[in-house]
């Protein structure tokens, strides 16, 4: 019986060793370009379409942590840096489509740190 014992506790201990949280990547910015796209149109002073409204709450789910948060705005400032848009509109895409999120007013000067 203490034999079983020991070989349990033995175990449990190299498993709680070895086991370490899964850490997970930032969004990278192919992802966060994909995502974007259907909302081009409204960046430029459309409506939103139902697929923009989707994507809007797809990114705002992929913002879990700061780095989330950071990385995501630094992909935005890269794939918007072709199309000429209105960054005060990205404020606005939230409330358009009924999220709660916040997102900044992203151009090519947008500190995305702070």
């Amino acid at each position: 019986m203490d034999c079983i014992h020991i070989m349990w506790s033995v175990a449990v201990g190299l498993l709680l060793v070895s086991w370490r949280p899964t850490a997970f990547a930032a969004p990278n910015c192919a992802r966060v370009g994909r995502i974007m796209a259907p909302c081009t149109g409204f960046l430029r002073g459309q409506e939103p379409s139902g697929l923009c409204c989707s994507s809007v709450k797809k990114l705002n789910d992929m913002q879990k942590t700061k780095e989330d948060r950071v990385a995501i705005c630094n992909c935005i400032k890269q794939v918007t840096r072709t199309i000429p848009y209105d960054p005060n509109r990205i404020p606005l895409l939230s409330k358009k489509c009924g999220i709660d999120a916040t997102f900044p007013p992203i151009d090519k000067n947008y500190n995305c740190a702070k």
